[in-house]
């Protein structure tokens, strides 16, 4: 399968074959809680899955992602691994999430 790669705000979502076994579906599609805004990324047409704190997409053909303060994207249907932006702070000399 070839690797896709989106950029949604402070995610990225790369294309993977399969889902590890064990990830457990989410009660809703909530991608992430906006921390800074309140506003959410929501899989439309598709599941949310967990494991051990890694996020999983399970896309279906019609899948898109929304947020209010960002384009909607669509997904080619497949299975995704969501990873969260970082960015570097030069003053506490670490890195840490990206807030959206």
């Amino acid at each position: 399968m070839k690797n896709l790669m989106y950029r949604h705000g402070d995610l990225l979502l790369e294309s993977i074959d399969i889902i590890p076994e064990g990830a457990i579906q989410r009660k809703s599609n909530v991608i992430l809680n906006g921390t800074a805004t309140g506003h959410s990324h929501i899989l439309n047409g598709g599941l949310v899955l967990e494991k051990e704190g890694t996020i999983y997409l399970q896309a279906s053909d019609t899948a898109t992602v929304t947020h209010e303060e960002h384009n909607t994207i669509t997904l080619p249907e497949g299975n995704y691994v969501v990873t969260r932006q970082v960015e570097y702070d030069p003053y506490e000399k670490a890195a840490r999430e990206v807030l959206d």
